[in-house]
C-alpha cells in the first residue's frame, strides 16, 4: 500500500504543477501538458500481437514513447491503462530507475508483487481520481451511490473508482466480482481482514442481485451470514453477519461490495 500511495501523491502533485484542477482528467491531455522539447513524451495507440498486453511505456534521456492497447473498447480502462502507462514514464523512465515496461493485465491487480506496477497503479488513481476533487462529491461512505458518482466524473471503471474510494477510507469493505456465477476476482481495502471464499453465485445470492443499468448502483445493503462471503474466523476474531450489496451488469458480471463493522464481530476466545 506505500507504494501505491506515493504514486497516487506524485500524480496529485504532478496535477498541481500543471494547473489541473477540474474533472475529469483525461490522461492523454495531461501526456500533451508534459510533452517538451527538452523532453518529448508521445502517446500512440497499437495493436499488440497479444490481447492480453494492455500498454507499454519506454524511454531514454530525451524522451518516452507510451503505447496503448488500441482494442480497449472500455473508456475507464483505457483512461486508466494510459495513466499507469504514464505513471511509469513519469516515476521510474525519468528518473532511470527502468526504461521499459510491458503491462499485461496482471500488472494492474491490486495484489500484483512489483513495486513498480503497484507505484503505477497508485499513479494512475491518483491522476484520475484526485483527492481534492473527488472528496466534495462524496460523503466518504463505501456504498454504490459513491461509486457510481466517481466513476461517472473521472470517467474510471468500476472497479477503480471502488479501489480509490477504498484508499480515501478506513472502513474494511471488499468488491467481489463474478463472470456468469463464477468467482473471478476481489479487491479489498487495507482493512477488510477476513478471507474471501472464492466460490460461485448461489441461486439465493442472484435473488438478491438488483440491475445495476435500472437501478443506477443504487442498490441496498442486505444483512447476510458472513459465512455465505468469508472465512468467519481470522486473528483471533470471529464475524458472524456481513452487509452485502451485489449488482449484475452487462456480459453476466455480477459486483458485490462487502461491508462490516464492530457489531458484526466477535472475539474467538470468549
Amino acid at each position: 500500500m506505500i507504494k501505491e500511495k506515493h504514486g497516487a501523491a506524485e500524480a496529485e502533485y504532478l496535477l498541481e504543477e500543471l494547473e489541473i484542477n477540474t474533472l475529469p482528467i483525461i490522461p492523454k491531455e495531461v501526456v500533451k501538458a508534459i510533452d517538451s522539447e527538452h523532453y518529448r513524451v508521445v502517446l500512440e495507440p497499437q495493436s499488440f500481437k497479444s490481447e492480453s498486453i494492455l500498454g507499454k511505456a519506454e524511454g531514454n534521456n530525451d524522451g518516452a514513447l507510451i503505447y496503448v492497447n488500441a482494442n480497449i473498447k472500455d473508456e475507464g480502462r483505457y483512461n486508466f491503462t494510459v495513466a499507469h502507462e504514464l505513471g511509469h514514464v513519469v516515476l521510474h523512465i525519468m528518473n532511470r530507475k527502468k526504461l521499459s515496461f510491458e503491462c499485461g493485465k496482471d500488472a494492474f491487480k491490486s495484489y500484483y508483487n512489483d513495486p513498480s506496477e503497484r507505484e503505477a497503479n497508485g499513479f494512475a488513481s491518483g491522476l484520475l481520481m484526485p483527492k481534492q476533487l473527488i472528496s466534495p462529491l462524496t460523503d466518504g461512505d463505501i456504498n454504490w451511490r459513491n461509486i457510481s458518482t466517481i466513476k461517472r466524473e473521472c470517467k474510471t471503471s468500476l472497479e477503480a473508482s471502488f479501489r480509490r474510494l477504498c484508499s480515501l477510507s478506513h472502513e474494511p469493505a471488499a468488491l467481489v466480482i463474478h463472470k456468469k456465477d463464477r468467482f473471478h476476482r476481489f479487491a479489498s481495502s487495507e482493512q477488510f481482514d477476513f478471507y474471501i471464499e472464492q466460490i460461485p453465485l448461489t441461486i439465493d445470492k442472484k435473488d438478491l442481485c438488483s440491475n445495476g443499468l435500472a437501478d443506477e448502483l443504487f442498490a441496498e445493503f442486505e444483512e447476510m451470514d458472513a459465512s455465505d462471503w468469508v472465512n468467519p474466523c481470522k486473528k483471533g476474531l470471529t464475524i458472524d453477519r456481513i452487509y452485502a450489496s451485489s449488482i449484475s451488469l452487462a456480459n453476466d458480471i455480477t459486483y458485490t461490495l462487502l461491508k462490516y463493522d464492530d457489531d458484526c464481530l466477535s472475539d474467538s476466545n470468549e
